[in-house]
């Protein structure tokens, strides 16, 4: 093991694993954060070595290279454009209207996700993206929006079989609540749910329209819009994050991570139930701006599994900038998705009353 600083978007890591790939001659490169997926890529390029090739890594990570794989794929999609200059973004507007969504093309974690619903949105975005007014532009995309219910699909392909396909809804949060100093939560569907195989269907269809690794991790979006149609957002091939790994440990006995690199190595995995043995689900508790004065140590809410504490009294917060920040979470267990959601809005309530922030420059106040 090295432990290199300046890990991240550093090109000197890359000429180091290279070096080391000349003394050892490595198997594989593996490669599980977002930001990582291209990078290993190009190195298993240069190295001549297995696994997921710069063509598929675009795919996943570029999200305009994406949406037009799945559009002309006929998989249902949010319409969408590219974003260089501003030019382009008013004649998007001018055809869809208000509201839509900004978002960089090889984004992750929301970060730098804006949602326009007015001009007043609009010269926000262009205060925060001087690149719109360069000559080479912005690598941005812009999509309609559509108000939904948001679906995450998680799950591992090994040797072109899928081992686990299993939906999760987030209810009437999002991502992006969290910027917003909104809970969010997410929860294992049941298996008599009627949406869960519709939500693997269009999740097969996806993965079926991109040039997609042997075996990969997968976190797929889909919303279900107010006519009940389901619309694919977008997938990368990783773990989902925000705890998801943690939801699919409880839900399925395995931890997803494990399974991908045992695969990897031609190692045995642990089988994988067809259907969760119990469900789970998750709740993210944000910060917002002010000093955290209080925060509680223990969670006494029935069905709650694990309690975590993620900022101690004294801290300054200031607003997250991404949907997996927070200063609190609870992971939840339950026959049912009723009981586990039921646990999960009675933990954000106790919460909300235990939790103290005081906003600088007001008297103090609960995080609520």
């Amino acid at each position: 093991m090295e432990i290199l600083p300046d890990f991240h978007f550093n090109p000197l890591v890359e000429l180091h694993a290279l070096e080391l790939h000349r003394k050892m001659g490595f198997d594989r490169v593996v490669a599980l954060s977002e930001f990582d997926i291209l990078r290993a890529a190009r190195l298993r390029q240069l190295m001549d070595l297995p696994g997921q090739d710069v063509g598929s890594a675009v795919a996943f990570r570029d999200k305009l290279r994406m949406k037009r794989l799945l559009d002309g794929a006929g998989v249902r999609v949010a319409p969408y454009a590219p974003v260089s200059h501003l030019d382009d973004l008013l004649g998007f507007v001018e055809q869809h209207g208000y509201p839509v969504v900004v978002k960089p093309r090889r984004g992750g974690g929301s970060m730098g996700v804006h949602v326009l619903r007015d001009r007043d949105g609009l010269t926000a975005l262009l205060a925060a993206h001087r690149d719109l007014g360069t000559d080479d532009g912005a690598q941005l995309l812009v999509e309609k929006y559509i108000e939904h219910e948001l679906f995450h699909v998680d799950g591992i392909i090994t040797d072109g079989q899928p081992l686990l396909m299993w939906p999760s809804t987030q209810g009437d949060t999002s991502c992006l609540d969290i910027m917003r100093g909104r809970a969010l939560h997410s929860c294992l569907l049941d298996a008599d749910d009627p949406l869960l195989e519709p939500l693997r269907e269009i999740t097969r269809s996806a993965l079926a329209a991109l040039p997609v690794p042997g075996t990969f991790m997968f976190h797929a979006e889909v919303f279900r819009d107010a006519e009940g149609l389901l619309v694919f957002n977008e997938v990368a091939s990783r773990m989902g994050g925000g705890m998801i790994e943690h939801v699919l440990q409880l839900g399925f006995g395995i931890t997803l991570p494990e399974v991908y690199v045992r695969s990897l190595a031609a190692n045995d995995v642990p089988l994988i139930p067809a259907a969760p043995e119990r469900i789970a689900g998750l709740s993210l508790f944000p910060p917002r701006p002010g000093t955290l004065l209080e925060i509680p140590d223990t969670c006494p809410v029935p069905g709650i599994s694990a309690y975590h504490r993620h900022a101690e009294a004294g801290t300054v917060l200031k607003p997250a900038l991404m949907s997996v920040e927070k200063i609190g979470s609870v992971l939840a267990t339950g026959a049912t998705r009723a009981d586990v959601e039921t646990s999960l809005a009675e933990a954000l309530d106790w919460f909300e009353r235990s939790t103290v922030i005081r906003a600088d420059g007001e008297p103090t106040a609960r995080a609520h």
